[in-house]
């Protein structure tokens, strides 16, 4: 259910002895300083990709690309206990949970075009084999399966402008290499590069930290078929 920059140059060198002094300082200052936000000489997905901090309310829209091709996503994210993601015009998903370090949460999923809601929690969605975690569901990118290498990294050439600034990491599964550009202040990938498609296969176009109304968070399925998937799982 879950489902992206100019290129980045070397700062140009002064002639003289002293200039060319302090553009290597800062070159190493700046470099410290990445290490140092990282968390450690070795970055690993949780110290990067961190959930704490959150912003009070968040709205982002973002295209992303999947097997049948391009797809719109809008995430309303109220800190760590409200999010709401629709994805085009055809699918929304409602999640709930108590507390920001719950790793319990309620979903509701609405199918517009056949007029159904299920409601399932996590525990039930991992007895189904899906596993998705809250951070997965809020910031549309998912924790690794197995094991993994994530290090600092350029944008990659030819990779257009993110909206707004973040860092480039390169996290590598197997085969496959991702470029993200992880904002900080969002906690939110303003956009990933596929080395293996060698485009961007998500990208946020839209980012808004203004308040976000209950109604949001309101379902309206009047006349839709309404399926308590938990009650389903729990009979078999």
């Amino acid at each position: 259910m879950a489902r992206p920059i100019g290129t980045s140059t070397m700062p140009r060198l002064f002639v003289d002895n002293c200039g060319a002094l302090l553009v290597s300082a800062a070159l190493v200052c700046s470099f410290a300083v990445q290490v140092a936000e990282a968390g450690q000489l070795t970055p690993t997905f949780e110290s990067v990709f961190r959930a704490g901090a959150e912003p009070a309310a968040l709205f982002y829209r973002a295209t992303f690309e999947s097997k049948d091709g391009a797809h719109t996503l809008q995430v309303w994210r109220d800190g760590q206990i409200r999010l709401r993601r629709k994805t085009d015009q055809a699918v929304d998903t409602y999640v709930a949970r108590m507390a920001a370090d719950s790793l319990e949460y309620q979903m509701i999923v609405v199918d517009y075009r056949r007029r159904i809601t299920t409601r399932i929690n996590r525990n039930n969605l991992i007895r189904l084999g899906h596993i998705s975690a809250w951070f997965d569901l809020a910031h549309g990118l998912r924790h690794p399966v197995g094991r993994y290498e994530l290090a600092l990294t350029r944008a990659p050439v030819g990779s257009p402008a993110p909206l707004t600034p973040c860092r480039w990491y390169a996290l590598t599964e197997g085969q496959d290499t991702h470029h993200i550009c992880w904002s900080a202040r969002a906690n939110l990938p303003m956009m990933i590069w596929s080395d293996r498609t060698d485009s961007v296969v998500w990208r946020v176009s839209e980012v808004d930290y203004g308040p976000i109304g209950d109604d949001t968070f309101v379902l309206h399925d009047a006349g839709f078929v309404r399926n308590d998937a938990n009650a389903d799982v729990d009979r078999d």
